[in-house]
């Protein structure tokens, strides 16, 4: 019997590797995850050559190319597939579904593996997941139908949401939850769960070892080329982006009949964009605001190229290796003089919660109040935010209006300017 890890992002696969590296290396495993950018074909290959995983399954969770993309593209006058093809795509996806229908979830699954062999559920007696898409209810479902019941459920860190108590909401029974910092979980206290936290390793900076992996698996190659000693960013207001989506310009003058056939996109679309417009005003106060010193946005993995051109109105830089997870660059680099600013990014937190060592106390301000306000309710977010700023008193800021922003950011960037 062995594990198998189901990881949904590039830090789930992280924490694999850490958990398998550093803790539980004694165990045999494997790992399966999801299409969610480019490059995954490659990172599943540097996954199987380092020997660390027995088995490394990529399943296709990627967008067909189907009739609903072909009317979008008609609309925005790009012709990159013809009618017949995209009818072609979306008739193959009601054909799989309905075999997935008839022949089960190990159909369901395996047939969309495009990396790794066909994969045998009956041989897993651990899990470690998070149930956040369907493909992960239906591998887990898929191993505890081929066991009996009897594999064991973990949670997997995956970020600040998993700090939240609706993630306990699964689809199936939960035996463990492994996170960096436990303790700062919305339902530590809760008696149900507080005796099934597992925490995992640290990530340490003097660990070559580690640090060689996964520079490798990430393809994070800027360290060798500085002669494998730290990186220097120095001197920078960082701006995290977070993956919401503007309003897509196709919606401007989309025809009536097109406009009904595309109601809940839109109406997905336009509850999207409100967080899109309310991130982009913040970053153009950082920008404006910044005394000269040099903004950088840090865009999400999975951002498209196109947000680039929005951030660019402002002056400021792009950081590079944009798809690797930014977990890799804290590891390979010194942060000197930063100021770091986000809606909501759990990139931030995974500097002071994931690391055993961090080299400098970064002032973080988190603008979740400012852009989640008469949106969304955001109680789970606070919740953690708060109990995260306790527990780093006088580096973590969270302003409830846009003048407190301003005033904490003016101060912090006055500060930033004098140190150089």
């Amino acid at each position: 019997m062995k594990k198998l890890f189901i990881c949904l992002t590039d830090f789930q696969i992280l924490n694999a590797l850490n958990l398998q590296v550093n803790n539980e290396n004694n165990e045999d495993a494997d790992i399966f995850f999801v299409t969610n950018k480019q490059g995954n074909e490659e990172l599943a290959a540097r996954l199987q050559a380092t020997k660390i995983f027995k088995n490394v399954y990529l399943f296709n969770n990627s967008k067909i190319s189907g009739l609903h993309r072909y009317f979008r593209n008609l609309t925005e006058k790009k012709y990159k597939n013809s009618f017949i093809s995209a009818f072609t795509e979306s008739a193959r996806e009601v054909f799989y579904k309905i075999c997935s229908k008839i022949y089960g979830l190990e159909y369901k699954v395996n047939k969309k593996v495009i990396f790794g062999k066909e994969i045998d559920f009956s041989i897993y007696d651990r899990i470690f997941c998070l149930d956040k898409r369907q493909i992960v209810v239906d591998v887990v479902n898929a191993v505890k139908k081929k066991t009996n019941g009897k594999c064991k459920i973990s949670l997997l860190d995956e970020g600040i949401s998993t700090y939240w108590r609706s993630i306990l909401e699964t689809h199936f029974p939960i035996d463990d939850i492994y996170l960096y910092q436990p303790n700062l979980a919305n339902y530590y206290y809760d008696k149900n769960w507080c005796e099934r936290f597992k925490v995992i390793p640290k990530i340490d900076w003097k660990d070559q070892k580690f640090r060689k992996i996964i520079n490798y698996v990430f393809e994070f190659v800027e360290l060798e080329k500085n002669g494998n000693k730290l990186l220097e960013v120095k001197n920078k207001i960082i701006f995290f982006d977070q993956n919401w989506d503007p309003m897509p310009k196709y919606f401007d003058h989309l025809p009536s009949v097109l406009r009904f056939l595309l109601h809940k996109p839109y109406k997905k679309h336009k509850k999207e964009s409100r967080f899109y417009d309310a991130k982009m005003e913040m970053f153009r106060i950082v920008a404006n605001n910044c005394l000269n010193n040099e903004v950088m946005v840090k865009l999400h993995p999975r951002s498209p190229d196109d947000f680039v051109e929005d951030y660019k109105i402002s002056e400021c830089s792009m950081a590079k290796n944009l798809k690797v997870p930014w977990e890799v660059f804290m590891d390979n680099c010194s942060f000197k003089n930063n100021i770091w600013i986000t809606v909501s990014s759990t990139a931030l937190c995974t500097y002071k919660t994931a690391f055993c060592n961090h080299l400098e106390d970064i002032p973080m301000v988190f603008l979740y109040k400012i852009v989640y306000k008469d949106k969304m309710d955001f109680r789970e977010d606070d919740e953690f935010f708060e109990k995260f700023q306790s527990r780093y008193p006088g580096s973590v800021f969270l302003p409830k209006t846009v003048e407190e922003f301003q005033e904490i950011y003016a101060k912090l960037v006055t500060k930033m300017s004098q140190r150089q």
